[in-house]
């Protein structure tokens, strides 16, 4: 039986180091997923997701065979008159929330079955994203554990919101860190993730792939639940996988961290792994990089140890020769196959707590030089 839980915990984490996008500036604010519903005939949006750009004529229904929860995120509002209201998101049976201002927004309604929206006369133009059959996960550190070869009840798919603090208004987030690992998909499926208010940052993972997230806010929160702000927001689906649905398997899990805990972990990260000789104090302590270490060897489904003995194993790795040959971190832990697969860390014996690391904090893609057996960043 699938098992989602969402768990309420101090530890923050860091990836520190933004992927890069490819592009300085995004024009475009949203991800334009699924069907163009204005392309389609008459005024009902029915596919799982879709987009459409609505004006002051447009009228469009947003409809479910039954009840489900449905994403919106409303963007690029064009208006003549900005003082008055602008765009109406009507839930069938409830009352309608209007959009006043010009400033994107996000809502979210659960057990729905359709949502009405129109614009008023004073709108020229305004750009709508939306996804409807997710679970909803809008807390702090959050999991999602499903085990193979058991009966998928529930969605495919999963609207996250990583938190720092449960219920605040704003998120509060620097960045977001996330592990998936475990993964095993039925032939043709794949898993999706998207950072859906950062447009451009999305990834794909195979069957037995590992992945590290880097999930980037925004640098301008968004309006959400017309009440309060959020900065990330990820969707995260199993693709293809029916009618084989059951035998898919994976663990991931999200934590959401502050500014301070990014500078922790930054200064820890520069002793641990000799990075340009910029340690200015061994004995320093960070305990949001301890319990990333201890997450990491949690995450680790291959082994059976309790977390004190696994801890204590991987201390063993040491700035050494690694199977008869002179290794830097990189050269060890950012090898690369042919096909642009790196090799699962736990083949690095004694090392693998350290290797998961460096990969988290995506230091094969810092430039680097060796010498000394030292690896250098630039």
């Amino acid at each position: 039986m699938m098992k989602v839980s969402v768990i309420f915990t101090t530890f923050v984490a860091s990836l520190l180091i933004a992927v890069s996008f490819g592009e300085a500036e995004v024009s475009v604010k949203s991800w334009d997923l699924g069907v163009n519903c204005g392309d389609v005939n008459g005024d009902a949006c029915t596919s799982k997701k879709g987009y459409f750009k609505g004006n002051e004529s447009s009228f469009k229904h947003i409809t479910s065979t039954g009840p489900t929860n449905i994403y919106i995120h409303i963007t690029n509002i064009k208006t003549s008159n900005p003082d008055t209201q602008m765009v109406y998101v009507c839930p069938v049976g409830r009352m309608c929330d209007i959009v006043e201002t010009s400033e994107d927004i996000v809502l979210i309604y659960k057990n729905v079955n359709v949502i009405s929206i129109y614009a008023t006369n004073n709108v020229e133009e305004y750009h709508l994203q939306y996804i409807m059959g997710c679970n909803i996960l809008d807390d702090t550190t959050i999991e999602i554990d499903r085990e193979n070869g058991t009966a998928w009840q529930g969605h495919h798919c999963w609207i996250i919101i990583p938190r720092l603090y449960s219920g605040s208004v704003k998120q509060y987030t620097a960045h977001t860190y996330g592990i998936l690992n475990g993964v095993q998909l039925p032939a043709s499926s794949t898993i999706g993730i998207y950072n859906l208010l950062t447009i451009g940052q999305k990834w794909e993972v195979n069957n037995d792939e590992d992945l590290y997230l880097n999930v980037v806010p925004t640098s301008t929160p968004t309006s959400f639940q017309k009440k309060r702000e959020i900065s990330s927001v990820v969707l995260f689906e199993v693709n293809s996988c029916a009618p084989y649905c059951n035998s898919a398997g994976f663990k991931l899990q999200m934590s959401a961290i502050s500014g301070h805990d990014m500078k922790c972990i930054e200064k820890k990260q520069l002793c641990e792994f000799n990075i340009g000789k910029k340690c200015t104090d061994t004995n320093f302590k960070c305990s949001a990089y301890d319990k990333l270490q201890l997450l990491i060897i949690q995450s680790d489904v291959t082994e059976s140890f309790d977390d004190t003995a696994r801890l204590n194993i991987t201390k063993t790795c040491a700035r050494k020769n690694h199977a008869g040959t002179t290794w830097t971190w990189k050269s060890l832990f950012c090898y690369t196959y042919k096909s642009g697969k790196k090799p699962k860390c736990k083949r690095y014996q004694g090392c693998v707590k350290e290797c998961n690391m460096y990969r988290l904090l995506d230091m094969c893609n810092k430039k680097s030089k060796s010498y000394r057996g030292v690896t250098s960043f630039t």
